[in-house]
Parts: structure tokens; C-alpha cells; sequence
């Protein structure tokens, strides 16, 4: 939405898009979205809604982990900031069923606590030398060497071919030769220009939400019909964390807590799982919410039962890794585009802007 948003409903976003289009959409949201967020915050107030609590969820925890676990934690060498961020983003792949990718981060964790259990030494060599276990450079290697061969390659012709990429990252000069380079450098006035315009789009999403509090159904325990995303249904994995217990947030309910005996609604707050809590009864429960601990703590040993299973499992000998065919997935978006758009837009944007915030404000 965000994509068509900003360079056209005619524009078609490519299946796998490349990493500084995705940069740069993740960055213009981000930032966007702080722009109006204490109007937003203001006028939903302490609303147990589906869809706000959804897009609370997106802005505010999926979207600053995503940009801020590699760049700001892994990269700078904050290891504890780096370790919490782990947890979240096990929590995330868990809640979205990415059986690989929620047992990796486990491992990690459990090598950190062993460690750190037994005093061993190679923990005080990671905290302080964090950039340097990256696997990236590998991982990158892996995906250039996997996209430009063939299964029906041999392994001298994968051999050779390794060599070819190793010496082009080298000395390209002779490609270099041959290839159109142009500047895709954005200037700072462009990006404000459609940090505003990712403004203007989430004040007007924020608004149908608005408008459409409770009107969010529940076609089966599984799928949800969002009337504010053109009556989408999407799965409940997509939901804050809350809705993948066994206790779901009641919304016609202050506090979600058992036995809860307040009527007010003065104290309670609105966790960033969906649940809420009386403080007076988050305080009883050690500031945690019960349901969403729980949850996560037989996930934890479900996960660790499967890893074990899969480590104990002998490979047959005819075993042959998936393979997915990644047809059409270096399609991009036309860098000059971006300019065309805000020549004719830039002047639109600014004044639109300002005169949605005052009559946001006028709501509040």
C-alpha cells in the first residue's frame, strides 16, 4: 500500500525487491510514522481495537527491530541491546510460524546463557568483539554464487564460477568499463518530501481505523476480515502476540487479567502483545503478562523437542536440498522516478501535510 503510495498505483513492486528499495520504504515509514504518532496515540487513547492494536504492533515493534538489529545493535557492538533484540525477533518468527528461523535464534541464546552460566571466556570475547562474528560476507557470497548457477552445473563450472564473482568484487574495473553507472543518492529535501507523504498515508489509514473501531470480524479462529484494508482477511499470525494464546484480549474488557475486580478504566494499559492490565493487577503478575508468558515458554520447549528430533535424525542418502527457483526477483523500481514524482508532487505534499496535522489536531 505504502509502495503504490508513493510512486503510483500503476507501479508494480517486484517479487523479491531489491534491498535498497526495501531500505528505503522501511526507513520512509519509520520515520513517517514518528512524525504523527503522539497524534495518533492521543486520539485512540487506550482503544482495544484489532486493527489499531495491529498497526501499534507494525510500527512501534516489528518495524525498528527490523532496522535496528543489524545496523544500530549487531554492527555498533551493543550486546545488550543486540541480545534483547534477539528474543524479539525469535518471538516474531515464532508468532509467524517460521519453523527454521524460530529455532536459530534459540541456539543462540542457549550458547549465551551457557556461557554466561559457567564464566566461560569466549562470552567477555563476544561482547566485546560483536561486529566481528558476522557470517554475512559468507551468506552473501552463497547467494551470488547460488543465483548466477544451475542445478545441472558441475562442480568444476561452480568452482570457476566462485572464482569469476571473488575477482568482480575485487577489481571490477573492467566491468565497470562496460556498465551505465547513475547517482541514486536521494537529497535530504526529496526524503522529508516523502517522509510527509508516508505521513499523509498513515493519518489516512489511522482515520478508517478510526471510524471503523469494533467493526473488525472473525470469520474463523484463524482469519480475520479487516474493514479498514478493503475488508482483507488476513491470518491471525499477522495479529500482536496476544492473539496467538489461548487467551485472547477481551474487548469489552478494561483488563484482561483473572479475577479482576476493578471497574475503571483510569489505570490500565494496553501492552504491545494486545493485551491489557489494570497497573494495580500488572503489578501482581511481576509486571509481565501472564498469557503471553506462557505461551512463549511452551513454545520455547516445543521448539527445543523439534531441534533435538531433527539433530538425532540420520540424512537418507539420496537427501537433496530444497531448491526454489527465484524466477523474476531482480526486478526494481525506476530510481528516476522518484524524482519526476516529487517535482510535480513536492509543493502538494508539504501543504497537504500541514493542513492534515492541524485538522488531526482539531480531533483530538
Amino acid at each position: 500500500m505504502i509502495y503504490h503510495d508513493l510512486f503510483g498505483v500503476n507501479k508494480i513492486l517486484a517479487q523479491k525487491p531489491k534491498p535498497r528499495l526495501i531500505n528505503l520504504i522501511l526507513n520512509l515509514t519509520y520515520y513517517g510514522w514518528k512524525n504523527i504518532r503522539n497524534l495518533i496515540i492521543n486520539r485512540f487513547k487506550n482503544i482495544k481495537d484489532i486493527e489499531y492494536l495491529m498497526m501499534i504492533d507494525l510500527l512501534d515493534n516489528s518495524l525498528p527491530l527490523t532496522l535496528d538489529i543489524y545496523i544500530k545493535l549487531f554492527r555498533c557492538g551493543f550486546f545488550e541491546g543486540y541480545l534483547e533484540s534477539i528474543v524479539k525477533i525469535w518471538i516474531l518468527f515464532q508468532r509467524l510460524h517460521r519453523y527454521n528461523y524460530n529455532k536459530a535464534p534459540l541456539i543462540f541464546l542457549s550458547d549465551v546463557f551457557y556461557w554466561t552460566l559457567n564464566n566461560h571466556p569466549i562470552l567477555d570475547i563476544l561482547k566485546d568483539n560483536l561486529p566481528i562474528f558476522n557470517d554475512y560476507f559468507v551468506e552473501n557470497f552463497h547467494s551470488s554464487l547460488r543465483y548466477q548457477t544451475a542445478e545441472s552445473n558441475t562442480d568444476k563450472q561452480i568452482i570457476q564460477k566462485a572464482k569469476t564473482i571473488d575477482i568482480e568484487r575485487n577489481d571490477n574495473r573492467f566491468k565497470n568499463t562496460f556498465v551505465n553507472t547513475r547517482n541514486v543518492n536521494i537529497s535530504k529535501v526529496k526524503l522529508i518530501s516523502l517522509e510527509k507523504k508516508v505521513s499523509l498515508f498513515l493519518l489516512s489509514l489511522f482515520d478508517k481505523i478510526y471510524h471503523n473501531i469494533g467493526k473488525s470480524n472473525n470469520s474463523n479462529n484463524n482469519i480475520f476480515e479487516l474493514p479498514s484494508f478493503n475488508n482483507r482477511n488476513i491470518d491471525v499470525m499477522l495479529l500482536p502476540l496476544a492473539w496467538s494464546t489461548s487467551n485472547l484480549p477481551d474487548i469489552d474488557k478494561f483488563c484482561d487479567a483473572e479475577n479482576c475486580l476493578l471497574s475503571n478504566s483510569s489505570s490500565n494499559i494496553i501492552l504491545i502483545c494486545g493485551h491489557s492490565y489494570h497497573k494495580e493487577c500488572l503489578n501482581l503478575l511481576n509486571e509481565k503478562c501472564k498469557y503471553c508468558f506462557n505461551y512463549l515458554s511452551e513454545s520455547i520447549k516445543t521448539n527445543i523437542t523439534t531441534l533435538n528430533k531433527r539433530l538425532s535424525k540420520p540424512l537418507k542418502d539420496n537427501e537433496i536440498p530444497e531448491f526454489l527457483e527465484e524466477k523474476g526477483l531482480d526486478e526494481d523500481y525506476d530510481d528516476e522516478n522518484i524524482d519526476s514524482l516529487l517535482e510535480q508532487e513536492e509543493y502538494n505534499i508539504n501543504n497537504q501535510y500541514e493542513i492534515q496535522y492541524v485538522q488531526y489536531m482539531a480531533k483530538l
